[in-house]
């Protein structure tokens, strides 16, 4: 489903809603896809804690105090050093880059504004006065940012529809990945994945 263009993506009209971000719906559903994507990373990293865990109360109080993803990692680390076997260690040791840099990224696109997409039929004569390589919409600088001073929107990063798309993909391998090192012992005889690319 991620290799391919969906044929149809959901429309928002008629209006549906009462504000409406200038993000166009092939956008819409991929971004929807990063977070569905994410919130499986998520779920994996927080059973393997809890499984790491195993009935220590004290580290449990740790893990709910845990505020954010960040500090899951860190635990998860520090839990799998201590505790977890070969090749679980090792395994998620490789994936562990792949992680972080995905996590920053999916940070960047739930956590900022997005707009200046329109759908091609929603173009207007606005549109003019801040023109847009693509109709996609991008991630609007925080206020502390400061960016040129042109006559272009001011977008801090254009991630269009295939940049996304790309990034949905690179979960679903990552989530394939973690779910085969966490949940999935190895074979009798077989030691761990020698070679984890995304």
């Amino acid at each position: 489903m991620l290799d391919k263009e969906p044929l149809v993506f959901p429309s928002r009209s008629p209006r549906r809603f009462p504000f409406e971000p200038g993000v166009p719906d092939r956008q819409l559903w991929a971004i929807g896809m990063i977070v569905v994507q994410w919130s499986m990373t998520e779920t994996i990293v927080d059973n393997s804690i809890h499984a790491l865990i195993a009935g220590d109360a004290e580290l449990m109080q740790e893990f709910k105090t845990s505020r954010n993803f960040q500090q899951k990692l860190i635990l998860w680390q520090t839990l799998l050093e201590l505790k977890a076997t070969e090749p679980l260690k090792t395994n998620v040791a490789a994936l562990m880059p792949a992680i972080q840099a995905l996590s920053s990224q999916r940070d960047d696109v739930v956590h900022r504004c997005w707009g200046g997409g329109f759908e091609d039929s929603a173009m207007s004569a606005s549109m003019a006065e801040h023109p847009l390589p693509t109709t996609d919409a991008g991630m609007m600088p925080k206020i502390t940012e400061k960016l040129p001073d042109t006559n272009r929107a001011p977008m801090r990063w254009l991630a269009d529809f295939q940049r996304l798309r790309r990034m949905a993909r690179e979960m679903a391998t990552l989530n394939s990945q973690l779910f085969l090192a966490v949940f999935l012992p190895p074979m009798p005889g077989e030691g761990g994945q020698s070679e984890i690319a995304l």
